[in-house]
Order: C-alpha cells, then structure tokens, then sequence
C-alpha cells in the first residue's frame, strides 16, 4: 500500500512541478526488507583534447637555399579542447584517457642519404636532387615521355608512390606534424553544500594536467539547483499516525567552464541538492 501510495504521490507531484522529483529517503521497509536510503547523484564529464606537435625538419636550414622555401626551426607543441560534454550520471572510472595518433603511416622506407661520407649539408642536397628527380619523372609519365608504355592503373600506382617519396624527402626540410587526440572522463558526486568542483586543469600546448597545477586554467562543474517547492506535497502533521520521510529534488543546472569560458551545459538529477519532508502515508 505504501508503494502504491509513493508511485501515485510522485505521478501526481511530477506532473504539477516538472522541475523537481520525489524520492523515498531514511529508513524503511520493504517487502520485508529493512531499507536505509541516502540517495544521491553523479555527473559525468567528457573532454576530448587535440594534441598537434610540430618536429622540424633535419634539413631545415637548407630549405631556403636549397628549395627556395624558407622552412620553420622551431619546435611546437599545441592543443585546443575540441569537444565537451555533460553526460548521464553512469558508473565511471575517475579519469579515462585514450590516445589515438594522427597521420597516415607511410609504406615506403624513408628517404636517407648514405652518410658515410657525406655532410650534413650534402645529404640535404642528395634529397633536394631526388625532389627534383621525382618531379620530371612525375611530368613525364603524365605526359607520356618517359616512353615507358604506363598507363591506366598502373600510371595512378606509379604517381602514388612518386607522391609519397616526394612528400618524405619534403618531410626532412619541412618538418612534420603529429596529431594526437585524447579523451578524459570524470565523475563527479557532489555533496550538499557544494556548488563548484574543479575537474582538473588545461594549459595549452600541454592539455589536460592534475588539480594540484595551480599555474593552470581550472576545468570547473558549476550546479545550480533549482528552488524546491512542496506546496503540493501532503506534508504529516502531528496527527497523522503513518509517515514517511521523502527528498524532494530539483533539477539542477549543470555547467562546465574552462576558466570563465562555457565549454556546455546540461541538467542532472542531484538527491543531495534536494529539501527532505516527512509526509502523510494514507
């Protein structure tokens, strides 16, 4: 009876104020089991972050000189958060990270001069030569001088691997760029009198790093909750002789910031933001 009495009370409250629940809190019984409840929520967080990282080239300095294109020195580290989101409150691991690395592995060996007896500075012109080599042959096998009879699926395989031995010996002056993306998961459980939570910290060129790195931007949930109301509930009264103790809970406003930057939002359902009534069990 009281389980019927709780399902009609929560159709009925729910319907009235669509902001909020109703849930069975303290102690009780049943079905002959004796029950304490202290019911509370999680959220989940996911931050996806995008790693690039930039080597130089090991011909670099002879870009210019030898490609007529000035080429970058300098090695770089960068990252941007790409994704966000607030997710259902689900049994989680506190943080989960996964790596998946950016750019196609290449078939060919690469490109390296036989240094034996060779300069720095010769083996980057051994590699400027073998661009320009690849570069008439490519001209013509398209236009069909090179007199080698190459044509249809065969002429594509052979611009392929020219494309791609190309681009390696482009590699060693230009540099190369790797993209790295990783995704970080959180859950968060929240006490009563707790509004704002630090996730972790960002700092670019670095991504995501551990709360203790002050010098780092905070990774912050905000909650706000909405205001309880119980005007509708039966709320007991000293002559009532069954009752019962239930959380009235309210949506609550969930927010991720990245220092005073949204990153998203959602809503969860949070029991310890919640007002606790006894009520009148008919």
């Amino acid at each position: 009876m009281k389980n019927i009495f709780a399902t009609i009370l929560m159709l009925c409250f729910t319907g009235a104020v669509s902001a909020q629940s109703i849930t069975r809190a303290g102690f009780y019984m049943d079905n002959g089991e004796a029950v304490l409840s202290n019911p509370k929520g999680s959220v989940t967080i996911s931050v996806t972050v995008e790693k690039r990282h930039f080597t130089p080239g090991e011909f670099a300095r002879y870009a210019q000189k030898m490609l007529g294109v000035r080429a970058s020195l300098t090695e770089r580290k960068e990252s941007a958060i790409v994704a966000s989101a607030i997710l259902a409150a689900e049994p989680a691991e506190p943080c989960r990270k996964s790596c998946v690395g950016g750019g196609e592995e290449s078939v060919l060996p690469p490109f390296r001069a036989d240094n034996r007896a060779l300069s720095v500075e010769q083996q980057a012109q051994a590699a400027a030569d073998l661009i320009f080599y690849l570069r008439r042959h490519r001209k013509e096998l398209i236009t069909g001088e090179a007199g080698e009879n190459v044509f249809g699926a065969g002429l594509r395989s052979a611009l392929a691997q020219i494309d791609k031995m190309e681009q390696q010996c482009l590699d060693m002056f230009y540099g190369t760029t790797t993209t790295t993306t990783e995704e970080y998961r959180y859950t968060v459980t929240p006490t009563a009198d707790e509004k704002n939570y630090v996730v972790c910290r960002y700092r670019d060129g670095e991504g995501i790093l551990p709360i203790s790195d002050l010098s780092a931007a905070p990774l912050m949930l905000l909650f706000t909750p909405a205001e309880v109301d119980t005007s509708a509930l039966p709320l007991a009264t000293t002559k009532d002789k069954v009752k019962s103790d239930y959380v009235v809970v309210p949506t609550c406003a969930v927010e991720l910031l990245l220092g005073t930057q949204t990153l998203c939002k959602g809503e969860a359902t949070l029991p310890q933001y919640g007002t606790t009534v006894t009520l009148a069990v008919k």
